[in-house]
């Protein structure tokens, strides 16, 4: 992730800039008049103008052919493993009143991210902006929604009021191996399910896709990981896990999640391709976190899904050649999303839990331990460079 910033930012803006472009995984670059940049919506416009056109069901028959195949061994695998996780389909023990939080947590969330279209619109995604070829716009909507979340999160863990999901033992790195894993399996699944587009191998390699996205700053990747580790806090402990403690059913919340932090919120800030791709995403991780219990391995996949400029480019133009780019988008991703529930369910029958799921605590209560500390300081660093942003979008309104 390369940030251009103005060379006369003295060295910490530099880096505090590069820590929320990283949270984000966006690039928040100013763009050139002589560059080309998409904008699919207008600031303060009354409709979000969606991406994905034409809208059409047609598809292409190599790829339904393939993803009927790999979605009906989804379902056979999935079908011998659900009847021994009882938990992941039963709602005998729901409690409305322990899952309201969590639901107002959500609404509030779209509801902030609902606002920011209003004010800003909606822009390319940075990296499909990057996969295309265009520079990246500034995306004030996707900027608020990757920055509200881990500086809530951060707040939350700092004041005592929910702990950090992390155990620290042997188990839970056994769990982080899965991400890792689960990377080289799915680009290479897209790969064999968009055969209209040439691959090379090169694409489809973690280290040469890693290396080129962080290969000339190592430290921005340690900073693109913290990012998106408390993005993870925000969607597990403070969505996924009282929903589960309140009797949801892992599917239930995963789907909820899925439709609100993913396909809603990011439909708003980014389009409809977008937001069909986060909801597989969302649905992923929250299922991920199911597993463990544990943000690392979830974090993990999250960096990993963020470090990968070689196969986007490739697969955005396998998405943009494709007759109906959003039917196109929304069958890999169903493809994606079937795999991944039955793989999940497999691995939840043979695996342990890292830890048990963390109960909100009592806070507000003095940072003490090294955790709380540590949210302190992203609270400190997420504010800093949320108050750039704001700083940034008035000087752009002051100029208009």
């Amino acid at each position: 992730l390369q940030c251009r910033l103005q060379r006369s930012e003295p060295r910490m803006h530099m880096l505090l800039r590069f820590c929320l472009l990283a949270c984000t995984s966006a690039s928040a670059l100013t763009p050139s008049p002589r560059t080309p940049v998409i904008r699919m919506a207008a600031a303060r416009a009354t409709a979000p103008v969606f991406d994905g056109k034409p809208y059409s069901a047609e598809v292409l028959p190599a790829t339904v052919g393939r993803s009927s195949a790999v979605l009906a061994g989804s379902a056979a695998l999935f079908a011998a493993c659900v009847p021994g996780l009882p938990d992941w389909w039963s709602t005998a023990s729901l409690d409305p009143g322990a899952c309201s939080v969590p639901l107002l947590t959500m609404a509030a969330s779209s509801a902030l991210v609902a606002a920011g279209w209003s004010a800003c619109g909606t822009d390319l995604h940075p990296i499909t902006a990057k996969a295309r070829g265009v520079t990246p716009p500034k995306s004030y909507t996707f900027q608020l929604l990757g920055l509200s979340a881990p500086l809530l999160a951060s707040a939350a863990v700092a004041s005592g009021w929910q702990p950090l999901p992390v155990a620290g033992s042997g188990v839970e790195l056994a769990h982080a191996v899965l991400p890792f894993a689960l990377w080289s399996i799915d680009v290479r699944l897209l790969r064999w399910l968009n055969p209209h587009v040439s691959w090379s191998e090169e694409s489809v390699s973690l280290p040469a896709n890693y290396a080129a996205e962080h290969g000339d700053s190592p430290v921005g990747a340690v900073l693109a990981c913290v990012g998106v580790v408390a993005f993870e806090v925000y969607v597990q402990q403070l969505l996924a896990a009282p929903l589960t403690l309140g009797g949801s059913p892992v599917l239930g919340s995963a789907s909820l999640i899925a439709l609100t932090a993913g396909l809603l919120n990011h439909a708003l800030a980014n389009g409809l391709l977008n937001g069909l791709l986060c909801a597989e995403f969302y649905w992923t991780v929250s299922l991920m976190f199911g597993l463990s219990n544990s943000v690392l391995p979830v974090g993990i996949y999250h960096h990993l899904m963020y470090s990968m400029p070689t196969f986007v480019t490739r697969y955005q133009l396998a998405v943009d050649e494709a007759p109906s780019p959003a039917a196109h988008t929304l069958l890999l991703h169903a493809t994606l999303a079937a795999w991944h529930c039955a793989a999940f369910a497999a691995v939840a029958r043979l695996a342990p839990p890292a830890m048990p799921l963390l109960a909100p605590l009592d806070g507000p209560s003095v940072p003490a331990g090294a955790a709380a500390w540590a949210g302190l300081a992203c609270v400190g660093l997420f504010g800093f460079a949320a108050a750039s942003i704001a700083s940034d979008y008035a000087r752009g309104e002051e100029a208009a």
